[in-house]
């Protein structure tokens, strides 16, 4: 008698902690959960916003692009951002206990993802917790719901993000091929131009290619940041005065971001950011006319 009464009061024991954990940490038959319950198809995404630290970071999609605060938005971490999104695969479930959700970093308050096809269609709206363990993971919950789940990503980077992470970094973009004239002021000085296939260097004829492999940077510069301001303190360092075969211009002006260091801060006359911009990247343009001259003849022995 007394054996079957452990028996029973083990059992119940065990009901209980069955009971408990299944309350407390909603798992479930992993065979039962959809691990593609959070997938959407990136090509309906009109619309993306991220929400952390009571700011909003709100991406608008036209037919020239992404786009946030109305400026382009670089392709590349554009990209990266919705393929993340779209393909989050599910691990497991954590809880279903919506006590827990502070625990887990994903309570209404925490930081949020929407995606939208930018008409009244969600694709998805899910709350951003913190990271698992092994930092493979992160806990997460759709809005509205009580689950939580760990997915097969590292989502805690997009907490902190803000827009100058998403701003495409392009200072310049044009075809090389189209420039006929470049005139450097400032720590360094010179003319540049062509007529037809011939440039010149200061109105002295220099070789075609050497001119070229060294402008060729010019086509596509990439800024390092962005910056908020031009300070006093901030000191002219060098001019770049671009012309085009079209009778278009481009004014470049660098600035030195600190005294001794080794950034400078950049303006465009195309645009109304200022970039940041290593001094080191125009070294390539300090040459003396004899690095540009053509190559001697050979001469036959």
């Amino acid at each position: 008698m007394k054996n079957n009464q452990t028996i029973l009061a083990a059992g119940i024991l065990g009901l209980l902690a069955l009971l408990y954990y299944l309350t407390q940490t909603g798992s479930v038959d992993t065979k039962s959960i959809d691990s593609d319950l959070f997938e959407f198809d990136k090509s309906d995404v009109a619309a993306v916003s991220l929400f952390s630290n009571g700011s909003i970071i709100e991406f608008a999609k036209d037919e020239s692009g992404w786009r946030l605060e109305g400026y382009p938005v670089d392709t590349v971490r554009m990209n990266q951002l919705l393929n993340v999104f779209s393909d989050l695969s599910i691990d497991r479930m954590i809880t279903m206990n919506p006590d827990k959700h502070r625990k887990y970093e994903v309570t209404d308050q925490g930081s949020r993802f929407r995606a939208s096809d930018g008409g009244e269609k969600d694709l998805l709206q899910l709350i951003i917790g913190k990271q698992g363990a092994n930092y493979q993971e992160t806990f997460v919950r759709a809005e509205s719901e009580n689950e939580v789940y760990a997915v097969k990503s590292n989502l805690s980077q997009y907490k902190s993000k803000t827009v100058k992470d998403f701003w495409d970094r392009s200072i310049t973009q044009f075809d090389i091929n189209q420039l006929n004239q470049l005139t450097f002021n400032g720590e360094l000085n010179y003319r540049l131009h062509r007529e037809g296939p011939v440039w010149s260097y200061d109105g002295e004829q220099v070789d075609f290619e050497k001119v070229v492999n060294m402008i060729r940077p010019l086509e596509n510069m990439k800024a390092s940041n962005f910056a908020d301001e031009i300070l006093a303190e901030n000191t002219f360092y060098q001019s770049l005065s671009l012309g085009f075969e079209d009778g278009g211009s481009l004014e470049l002006t660098f600035y030195l971001k600190d005294e001794n260091g080794a950034l400078l801060l950049v303006t465009a006359s195309d645009n109304d950011k200022i970039f940041e911009y290593s001094k080191s990247g125009l070294n390539r343009f300090k040459k003396e006319i004899a690095e540009l001259l053509p190559d001697p003849s050979p001469t036959s022995s």
